[in-house]
């Protein structure tokens, strides 16, 4: 007598499955590395300049008896060599404006001197009020 070998083969159903446990992890895993890129793309390039700014405004301000109101004004060079970020200073606020570069163009991160905060504006999820101080 032989013996005849059953040999199950995969359906259909079982690989539609497999894929999408395996699409459902991705979904998972892949948004917090993306969100911590951001995260370090802003703690790296965002909070040394607006400091850098902040000291050359309360240098011009010293020189000057007013605050600058373009940045432009004040003695910083390489600023538009910034990455992920292009900087603009106004009389009240310093914007630092995403670039392509950063995942999303035109999200911004203002800084208001008067009040002395942070904001975030442009489309929700390009920048987490959270990462800011």
């Amino acid at each position: 007598m032989v013996e005849e070998k059953t040999v199950k083969k995969t359906t259909l159903i079982e690989v539609l499955l497999v894929i999408l446990i395996v699409g459902i992890i991705v979904i998972l895993v892949f948004p917090p590395i993306a969100n911590s890129k951001k995260r370090e793309r802003i703690k790296e390039e965002v909070f040394p300049t607006f400091n850098l700014i902040l000291q050359e405004n309360e240098k011009f301000f010293k020189e000057n008896e007013y605050y600058a109101f373009d940045i432009s004004q004040l003695n910083i060079t390489n600023l538009n060599d910034r990455k992920y970020f292009k900087f603009t200073l106004t009389d009240s606020t310093m914007v630092a404006t995403t670039t392509a570069k950063f995942g999303k163009a035109s999200a911004k991160i203002i800084y208001n001197f008067s009040a002395k905060s942070w904001s975030v504006n442009g489309e929700k999820g390009v920048i987490d009020r959270d990462w800011l101080p």
